[in-house]
């Protein structure tokens, strides 16, 4: 389970879903141009699949799927998992190249000028809400908290 974030490269006045269409996206570069871009604002994201870049950050973690072999990328999707301040993490790498975030929980653009957390605490609570419902069923029934979906 994970918080989602999806990252694109716009042009122009983008605030909300509604003003997102293909016009304003633009080229973040090849996926390996991409992948360069990430790993110099955080030099150690773990690229052992080229598709798929994994960062251990201060209590949390992204996952980079950018796919493969794709000459000219307009977005790709961000996993996030664990806890501490995840936003400021995806600042760190998405600020310096001009891309924009959109949380795919709140179907809003991230501000980086002032960014809401409200999406990474409401999926915080969701995932904590979820996984203790299925911690307490398998404690009471011993089936693992996977059969109980």
């Amino acid at each position: 389970m994970s918080w989602d974030v999806m990252a694109f490269k716009l042009e122009g006045e983008v605030r909300s879903l509604a003003d997102l269409d293909d016009s304003k996206m633009r080229s973040m570069g090849s996926t390996g141009e991409t992948r360069e871009k990430i790993s110099a604002c955080l030099p150690v994201v773990d690229w052992s699949d080229p598709t798929w870049g994994i960062y251990d950050g201060n209590g949390f973690s992204f996952e980079f799927n950018v796919g493969a072999g794709q000459p000219d990328m307009n977005n790709f999707m961000i996993h996030v998992r664990g806890g501490g301040d995840a936003v400021s993490g995806l600042l760190k790498f998405s600020v310096p190249n001009g891309w924009s975030l959109f949380d795919c929980s709140t179907s809003e653009l991230i501000d980086p000028k002032n960014p809401s957390s409200e999406g990474w605490k409401e999926f915080q609570a969701f995932r904590d809400k979820v996984i203790g419902v299925a911690t307490r069923n398998q404690q009471s029934s011993k089936k693992p908290w996977w059969k109980f979906w």
